[in-house]
């Protein structure tokens, strides 16, 4: 039989849901509209398949199908489109974290039409008088990228199409379930807004001033244990920097008292991370932080250039970690002090 390996990566759209909040609980909406649209896709897919010859199980809301054995009183069930089933888990995560209404969705793990990201970059109010007066230059910044992955996936052995119209009536005993053609052990979203909001400014005066915030989020759903791990990150910057003309230091070489005079760059910066990562069990309906913490980092550097060759240079770094969780403790980090950097000439 022929073997099949591969992944398939394609660019996505999923803005319609980054901006949601979990409650104090951690537990997500989204998630929570991704466990029901599961019986919306299987209902479709049930319909689509002239093989299927079932119902609605009333109770779990999934098609089934059900045999009476000779000798037996009750049905017994031999399978359908269920919860766990790939088919089914695949479209309603794709629906649910692109915004989609989960009837109008593709029902395949496998979107062929990329989907538009997009970079912005606009200094155009430099124009405005009362903007032209105060800053050199002045801009904005956005982008945003997503990404829909199959890690991998393989050729199902156990699959057999015996009247080629790309259904099968074979079924999964594991899951209760049709075989899929391609067997799929993870799918993903990794969604970047990097910048989500960024503002460059230059003031007359040669004040540098940068605020910017990144937003990032990984949603990685594995079909073996049906889990979906989410991991998501914010960052605060604000960063701002000066030049000092002309400034002057006296020491002494030779017996003597000696001046010089250079430029001092004086540059602060200051971030703010968030970082969360939570584990969403589709059977259990169980959601928790496993990982996360807050990193707040500043960083101070006064650069002195005393020639072309010598550099003098003094700094201070403090980062501080305050976690999430109970079981991490909080810790700091301080660096400070100064170097001295010569450069030999070729």
């Amino acid at each position: 039989s022929p073997m099949e390996t591969g992944g398939h990566s394609v660019s996505f759209i999923s803005w319609s849901t980054a901006f949601k909040r979990d409650n104090d609980d951690y537990e997500s909406s989204t998630f929570s509209q991704f466990r029901g649209y599961r019986a919306d896709i299987a209902r479709q897919l049930a319909a689509n398949n002239p093989n299927f010859n079932g119902g609605i199980d009333p109770v779990t809301g999934y098609p089934t199908e059900y045999i009476t054995y000779p000798g037996d009183t009750l049905p017994t069930l031999i399978g359908g489109y269920g919860a766990t089933s790939q088919e089914v888990m695949i479209p309603a995560f794709l629906a649910a974290y692109g915004g989609k209404d989960p009837n109008n969705s593709k029902l395949t793990a496998f979107p062929a039409i990329p989907l538009p990201n997009w970079r912005i970059t606009y200094d155009g109010l430099i124009k405005i008088p009362a903007i032209k007066k105060r800053f050199k230059t002045f801009s904005f910044g956005h982008a945003y990228r997503s990404t829909y992955s199959v890690g991998s996936y393989t050729t199902n052995l156990d699959y057999k199409d015996d009247n080629k119209d790309g259904f099968t009536d074979e079924m999964n005993m594991n899951n209760m379930s049709y075989h899929v053609q391609k067997q799929i052990s993870q799918v993903s979203i990794n969604e970047q807004f990097s910048p989500l909001f960024k503002l460059d400014m230059l003031w007359k005066n040669s004040l540098i001033t940068k605020i910017e915030i990144k937003s990032s989020r990984m949603l990685s759903l594995s079909l073996s244990n049906n889990q979906l791990t989410e991991t998501n990150t914010k960052d605060y910057v604000i960063g701002t920097g000066f030049r000092l003309k002309d400034v002057e230091f006296r020491f002494i070489s030779g017996g003597r008292g000696k001046k010089m005079s250079s430029d001092l760059d004086l540059k602060l910066d200051l971030n703010i991370r968030n970082n969360k990562t939570i584990i969403r069990k589709v059977i259990e309906d169980v959601e928790q932080i496993t990982m996360g913490q807050q990193i707040i980092s500043i960083k101070f550097s006064a650069d002195y250039v005393l020639n072309q060759r010598l550099n003098i240079k003094a700094f201070y770094d403090k980062v501080i970690t305050n976690p999430f969780i109970s079981t991490t403790f909080p810790g700091s980090i301080t660096n400070a002090g100064f170097s001295l950097r010569f450069t030999l000439a070729g």
